[in-house]
């Protein structure tokens, strides 16, 4: 059974890849792992929709290039939560969305999957989406 997570929570909708866990594709390849663990996090202010996968998306792509900062190729134990919140002080179409993504930093021969492990697992708001605003922070 699977700890993968979406539900409402007193105004803010959350959804989870579960625990840490690494691409099927490199799990068993066995890469060194040349860094710690390590975190990003990014607020979007979006009006009109949420597509969550995209916003995952986003935030996995700059944790990808701390990791490359680090001497890493791809990221191993990846996890990552979103929560998307209706801030009270704007429009009923504007939604705040905070990202959660961590991951171990290793080097593989093979290549970084390049997309966030149970993406499917992203649930958004229906809508066509405009970000406003973004602020990542490592």
């Amino acid at each position: 059974r699977s700890q993968k997570s979406c539900h409402w929570r007193q105004n803010a909708f959350e959804s989870s890849s579960g625990p840490a866990r690494t691409h099927a594709c490199l799990a068993d390849l066995k890469p060194a792992i040349v860094g710690p663990r390590v975190e990003h996090k990014d607020e979007f202010t979006c009006k009109g929709g949420v597509d969550a996968g995209r916003l995952v998306n986003l935030a996995r792509k700059g944790l990808y290039s701390t990791a490359k900062e680090m001497g890493g190729n791809v990221l191993l134990e990846e996890r990552w939560d979103c929560e998307i919140r209706h801030p009270r002080s704007q429009r009923r179409d504007q939604f705040k969305v905070t990202i959660h993504y961590s991951a171990t930093v290793a080097r593989s021969c093979w290549p970084d999957a390049q997309r966030p492990v149970e993406i499917e697992a992203a649930k958004g708001i229906k809508g066509l989406m405009t970000v406003i605003d973004r602020h990542p922070e490592f």
